[in-house]
């Protein structure tokens, strides 16, 4: 019988789960978030009003990919300067998708970043509320993806009591598109 070293075990493990991972079917788009075609007259004749670049800080990719998907590292006066995921394989994807060298390993690191002038917050639902305030807290405009509120309307009063008394803006992103089948 022959003897199993632990490295030829790890070497033939690692083989297949990378075979495993190429061989893997393209993965259907969750419903709602299919891509529609892209317009490339969308922008024609689009002239920025300023030259100032937002600087801002993107929170969550997740399995949604959300942090990326409303393409901030497109935009011409918006330079994204500081992603953040908790877990370190999608805090680098979101980084790779962005295009930005800084990451953060939570939000609260990331509210402290003085560059950071907003906020997108792309968590998981139930804490929106929650992220957006210790954002405004920070002294930072914030944006989240929907919904902004999970189930509470005591976060609901205390995220709108923060926006008011900050003076900052909140605004929140819907995070689908209608497509032509929709109706």
């Amino acid at each position: 019988m022959k003897s199993i070293t632990r490295r030829s075990f790890l070497q033939s493990t690692g083989t297949a789960v990378a075979l495993h991972q190429t061989a893997r079917p393209e993965q259907k788009p969750i419903q709602g978030f299919e891509k529609g075609p892209d317009d490339p007259n969308a922008s024609k004749g689009w002239q920025p009003v300023s030259h100032r670049k937002t600087r801002v800080g993107i929170v969550g990719f997740g399995f949604c990919k959300f942090g990326a998907e409303f393409g901030f590292q497109n935009h011409p006066n918006v330079q994204v300067v500081a992603v953040s995921d908790l877990f370190p394989d999608r805090c680098a994807e979101l980084a790779a998708a962005c295009r930005c060298a800084k990451t953060y390993s939570s939000l609260e690191e990331l509210v402290k970043d003085r560059r950071v002038e907003v906020v997108f917050v792309a968590t998981d639902a139930p804490n929106h509320a929650r992220h957006c305030i210790e954002v405004l807290k920070h002294g930072k405009h914030v944006a989240s993806a929907v919904p902004a509120v999970f189930g509470s309307l005591r976060d609901a009063q205390r995220l709108f009591d923060t926006v008011k008394s900050t003076g900052l803006k909140y605004m929140m992103f819907e995070t689908s598109c209608f497509h032509e089948d929709l109706y």
